[in-house]
């Protein structure tokens, strides 16, 4: 029903043009013992409830009265069977993911072993099939004949935070008004209590650990691929389960500049549109028949040379994966997208920018640290710049600029704009491709990939460069203002990258300055939902982020602080040993072999050795107290130029400027 952009029900939502794209929640909700299945629209009309449920349940009726089509039947099936098969620690480690899936039954009084055996359930599901009306009669049951339902609103209210803050004021001001003296006493008994309580060392010696000793000094790594010149394609033989995974990188140095802030929009919209032969439905279709997925994204990595003015290296990179059986489909399918998708529907053009736009708005809330960290970063180099450009809050203003005016004119130049794209990016030119699998499928897969490269014109290449993007020379200092009743703080400040030898104790020093010093200043302290640190290797970054935070001028001076405590000294070996643990832990956590394979792909992208990697792990299991310190005072007793932005609404901003009147934020509107 909802699957894929040519699923009946999601098609009718979109298609009615009420709202911009699903409502949050869309979806079948197995969770609880009474499960649940909800559809709908945001960005709708104040009264438009009754249109939407009306659309809703007359296109189920006229499913189940027209039947469903097997495609969609076979496809969805499809989808369900691969991604069982697939083994991934994506979005959370492999055994949780199994854990969470027989958890719902056992929880329930269900059978959890039952739910593993999905061979079983999908053959029984089969039969069942075989019933005519199977599932249109399904529909009927659960959905048109079923009273237990119920039509959610939900409003936004841009002054419910400051009127709740008002009420919360006055309501204190009437209980401070019935106090004793005797319960101010004992308010601040308690409240002297809690600080000495959240000063307090705890003692962890009771908690067990592992040892310096315990921890290998080697780094993960994968086999060397076997490597065919022309196209320039690395084939790794990997145990995927007869899964194969496969990804084209195309470099974008040819591209006009003007066309560089859109590639985001191009990536998304490629597998949503048509081509010269199928419609974006049928696309849809045959994604998930064949495919366990297929995806266009843009990323900019740092360089691992010297050889490099620049370290910068911008690359657009096609996903895709299938099934070892598919794999001819898969090919033809990734042909046809690359080669021949066309732009030119602008209906459909015009809802795929409002639902793009509409994801951007509202993931700000959900990740407003991480737009705020890419904000603060945006100007230390140019793969920042242009990170900020393609992922923050920057690219929101980009597709809110294409969307202010939706024309027929407009969308036909969005539509022109996005096939000269197309054109830079697939029509010959330079690419690198991995191919990821079991020695036979790789075998059988060397014949689709050269028909590909010669399809689109790839051959052997020199190197990807980076595009002619000046870079800005000023550090930001902002704040942002958006529907938010919450904050997001951060401050960042340039150090040193990963094949320096400073880059491991500046990793550990994240880590102490997270667990001894931040989680209790911003998150017990301050009553943030979240503050942390993070030593990013690749470019050389430091940040400090603050997530749901109810401060601003609180959380900047906790960051300033952080570099009197870290140069102090006031840690033990016990702890430093602790921080290279939690390092290590991130080092040496498990990929599946595709996973595994891909990140060696990339690595050789940017010239990151294993060497490089495992000189890293081995200073940094060897670290002492004392060479932390020397690091933490060398880059944070006297810190370079430090970037500052917020995210938070429009009230608290100001009120933040206030106290800072020396040196206040530059205010923005998201």
């Amino acid at each position: 029903l909802l699957g894929n952009p040519g699923s009946p029900l999601r098609k009718a939502l979109l298609n009615s043009e009420i709202g911009s794209t699903l409502s949050d929640g869309t979806g079948f909700d197995a969770e609880n013992k009474d499960t649940m299945f909800a559809c709908g629209l945001k960005d709708v009309a104040a009264d438009a409830g009754d249109e939407i449920e009306r659309l809703i349940f007359d296109t189920l009726q006229e499913i189940m009265e027209t039947g469903i089509d097997d495609r969609l039947v076979e496809s969805a099936i499809h989808q369900i069977e691969f991604h069982r098969k697939e083994v991934t620690n994506s979005p959370f480690p492999y055994g949780l993911k199994l854990l969470l899936r027989f958890s719902g039954d056992w929880f329930h009084d269900g059978d959890p072993a039952l739910i593993l055996q999905f061979d079983s359930l999908l053959d029984q599901l089969k039969s069942e099939m075989e019933t005519k009306g199977f599932l249109e009669g399904k529909i009927k049951q659960h959905f048109i004949d079923n009273p237990h339902r119920v039509r959610l609103r939900l409003n936004p209210d841009p002054e419910q935070s400051e009127r709740e803050n008002h009420h919360i004021a006055e309501e204190l001001k009437e209980i401070e008004k019935t106090l004793t003296p005797a319960d101010i006493e004992t308010i601040q008994n308690d409240t002297q209590t809690l600080i000495e309580l959240q000063e307090a060392k705890e003692d962890l010696s009771c908690l067990p650990t592992l040892e310096r000793e315990d921890i290998s000094p080697s780094v993960n790594t994968v086999d060397p691929p076997n490597e065919l010149e022309t196209p320039p394609v690395a084939f790794y033989e990997q145990p995927t389960l007869g899964i194969i995974y496969f990804s084209a990188v195309m470099g974008i140095d040819n591209l006009p500049q003007d066309m560089i802030p859109v590639l985001p929009f191009f990536c998304y919209s490629l597998t949503r549109m048509g081509t010269k032969f199928h419609d974006y439905s049928e696309i849809a279709q045959l994604i998930d028949l064949y495919t366990g997925g297929m995806g266009l994204s843009v990323n900019a990595g740092n360089r691992f040379d010297d050889s490099h003015e620049n370290t910068c290296l911008p690359i657009v990179t096609f996903n895709s994966k299938c099934l070892s059986r598919n794999q001819e489909k898969m090919f033809e399918l990734a042909g046809e997208l690359l080669s021949d998708v066309e732009f030119s529907d602008t209906a459909l053009l015009k809802r795929l920018l409002m639902e793009y736009r509409a994801d951007m708005e509202s993931a700000i809330v959900a990740n407003g640290h991480r737009f705020a960290i890419s904000l603060a970063a945006r100007n230390f180099n140019l793969s920042n710049t242009l990170n900020e450009k393609w992922h923050g809050i920057h690219q929101l203003e980009t597709i809110k600029e294409m969307t202010a005016e939706l024309s027929e004119e407009n969308l036909r130049s969005i539509a022109a704009n996005l096939h000269q794209i197309r054109d830079h990016l697939f029509g010959g030119g330079k690419m690198r491709a991995a191919l990821i699998g079991e020695k036979a499928d790789l075998d059988q897969a060397r014949p689709y990939i050269e028909s590909l490269a010669r399809q689109l014109g790839k051959s052997a290449i020199d190197e990807f460069n980076k595009p002619s993007i000046e870079l800005a020379n000023d550090l930001p200092r902002e704040g942002w203002s958006t529907s938010s009743s919450v904050s997001f703080v951060a401050s960042v400040f340039e150090t040193v990258r990963m094949n320096h030898p400073d880059a491991p104790a500046l990793a550990v020093v994240s880590k102490t300055l997270r667990s001894m010093f931040l989680h209790r200043e911003i998150r017990e302290k301050g009553g943030a939902y979240g503050g942390f640190a993070a030593y990013q290797p690749e470019n050389g970054l430091f940040y400090f982020g603050s997530y749901r935070d109810p401060h601003i001028i609180n959380t900047l001076n906790v960051y300033e602080a952080a570099s009197d405590f870290i140069t102090a000294g006031d840690y033990t070996d016990e702890n430093i040993k602790e921080a290279i643990l939690q390092v290590c832990a991130d080092i040496d956590r498990p990929d599946s072999p595709g996973t595994a394979a891909s990140k060696d792909f990339y690595r050789k992208l940017i010239n990151l050795s294993d060497d490089t990697r495992r000189t890293f792990k081995e200073n940094l299991v060897q670290l002492n107290r004392e060479a932390v310190l020397q690091a933490a005072r060398k880059y944070f007793g006297k810190k370079g130029p430090t970037a500052v932005a917020v995210i938070s609404n429009e009230t608290a901003l100001k009120e933040a400027n206030r106290q800072l009147k020396e040196r206040p934020l530059a205010l923005h509107r998201i």
